[in-house]
C-alpha cells in the first residue's frame, strides 16, 4: 500500500490523508459518566484523536452516518440472554451511550487531512515583502496515516485504561483486573 501512495505521489506531486479505525474490546459497560461534561469517556477519546495532528475529524460507531437514518437504525436496542447478560443488538453508537460504555466495543475513527509537504507546491506569501511566491520542495512521505494509526490506538488505549483506574480502585493488575470481573458479573445480572 505504501508504494502504491509513493508512485501515485510521483507521478502527479501530490499527498493523501485517510481514516484511521481503533477498536477496544472489553470494556465494561457504565464506564464514564452521563452527568459529568469532563467525565464522559467518548468525549475524552475524541479529544485525544483530536490532538493527533493533522486529524480533523473524530466519529464513534455509524458516526457521521448518523445523520441520514431514522432513530430506528441508530439506536442500539437492549437485549438479555442467559449468557451474556444485559447486551445491544448492534453497535451502532460505537460502544457508547451518553457518555458512557455499553459494554459493546467501542469503534472509534479518526480522519487526518493529508500531509501539507507536496511535490507541487502549494502558492504562500513572503512574510516580509507580502510577494507571492510558491513553498519550497521538501522531501517527505505522501501519506502520514499508518504512522498515524499507531498514535491513534495509544491514545485511545491510555484514555480506557485511566478511565478503568478511575472507576475502579486497585494500584496492581491482579487486583483491577479482579475488580472488572466482579463488575461484570454484577452488570450481568444486574
Amino acid at each position: 500500500m505504501r508504494r502504491l501512495f509513493k508512485n501515485k505521489r510521483n507521478e502527479n506531486g501530490d499527498s493523501i490523508g485517510g481514516t484511521v479505525e481503533v477498536i477496544v474490546e472489553g470494556m465494561p459497560a457504565g464506564i464514564g459518566s452521563y452527568v459529568h461534561y469532563d467525565r464522559k469517556l467518548d468525549a475524552k477519546i475524541a479529544a485525544s484523536v483530536m490532538s493527533i495532528n493533522a486529524f480533523k475529524g473524530v466519529e464513534f460507531g455509524l458516526g457521521f452516518e448518523m445523520a441520514r437514518r431514522p432513530g430506528s437504525e441508530v439506536h442500539d436496542e437492549i437485549i438479555w440472554d442467559e449468557e451474556a447478560g444485559y447486551t445491544r443488538s448492534t453497535n451502532n453508537l460505537g460502544g457508547f451511550e451518553g457518555g458512557m460504555t455499553t459494554g459493546m466495543p467501542i469503534i472509534v475513527r479518526g480522519v487526518m487531512k493529508p500531509i501539507p509537504t507536496l511535490y507541487k507546491p502549494l502558492k504562500s506569501v513572503d512574510i516580509e515583502t507580502k510577494e507571492p511566491f510558491q513553498a519550497s520542495i521538501e522531501r517527505s512521505d505522501s501519506c502520514a496515516v499508518p504512522a498515524a494509526s499507531i498514535v491513534a490506538e495509544h491514545v485511545v488505549a491510555f484514555e480506557a485504561a485511566n478511565a478503568l483506574l478511575e472507576q475502579f480502585d486497585a494500584d496492581q493488575l491482579p487486583r483491577l483486573k479482579e475488580n472488572i470481573e466482579s463488575y461484570k458479573a454484577y452488570t450481568k445480572e444486574f
